[in-house]
């Protein structure tokens, strides 16, 4: 197997170079987040500068939650850096496994309050289809006009990694040439934040939220929650040579 295209939107960055640049020069992206103040823990990682209706499209507000979003936006840089094209590539025999754990939490937790505060009739028609976390493979699907087999794995902390593997036996076994495989998550929400809290998983050092991520320190208490994703694309080492 042989990659040949890589795409990210990570808190580091906007883009492969972008977040490469921002790991070499040991920026943190750990910060206090507006969006959780009055949590126990209201730091996080978010993606600086992305805008869903510039990096993505005008349409994507309307009918993708922000998993989805930052996904497409990977995957067509990952697509973009292999130098196939969309536009000429046989769809048939392109594969799509994207890893994700939870799905649309933010379009969750709004259209909850809706309901709760305006009734049923201010609850999204888009509620589900924006949440569930298969749609993240037929966003990028539909985007790439990739109709080969689709799917979203979901493994935990190991979403990602499980969908590189899914997608190497979908080379292995002949069923793609091509397969765009990643990952792509947005769980920074109250509730979500609140729930790995809860259960001790998130670091307390709000104070100094720069050194709050140190996963391998005698002295870690948890880790620092982001949002973000990865996209490679993928084909068997004879046909990228």
């Amino acid at each position: 197997m042989a990659v040949t295209g890589v795409g990210l939107v990570t808190a580091a960055g906007i883009g492969a170079a972008a977040t490469w640049a921002g790991v070499c020069g040991g920026r943190s992206a750990a910060a206090s987040d507006p969006g959780l103040a009055g949590l126990p823990v209201d730091i996080s990682c978010t993606v600086p500068g992305f805008s869903p209706r510039r990096h993505v499209g005008r349409r994507s507000v309307l009918t993708q939650d922000r998993f989805s979003q930052l996904s497409v936006a990977a995957a067509r840089e990952a697509v973009a850096d292999s130098g196939l094209d969309p536009a000429t590539w046989d769809g048939a025999r392109v594969g799509v496994v994207v890893g994700c754990g939870l799905g649309g939490v933010a379009t969750w937790e709004a259209q909850h309050r809706r309901l709760l505060d305006d009734g049923p009739k201010a609850v999204s028609a888009l509620l589900v289809p924006m949440l569930v976390p298969n749609m993240v493979a037929g966003h990028l699907a539909m985007d790439l006009g990739a109709t080969g087999p689709n799917l979203v794995t979901a493994t935990a902390c190991a979403s990602g990694a499980t969908a590189i593997g899914t997608a190497l036996q979908l080379l292995r076994d002949g069923s793609c040439d091509v397969v765009v495989a990643g990952g792509g998550e947005a769980g920074v929400t109250p509730l979500i934040v609140t729930g790995f809290a809860q259960m001790g998983a998130l670091s307390r050092r709000v104070g100094e939220p720069a050194a709050a991520s140190r996963p391998f320190d005698r002295d870690r208490d948890g880790f620092v929650i982001g949002e973000g994703s990865g996209m490679l694309v993928l084909e068997r080492a004879a046909d990228a040579r």
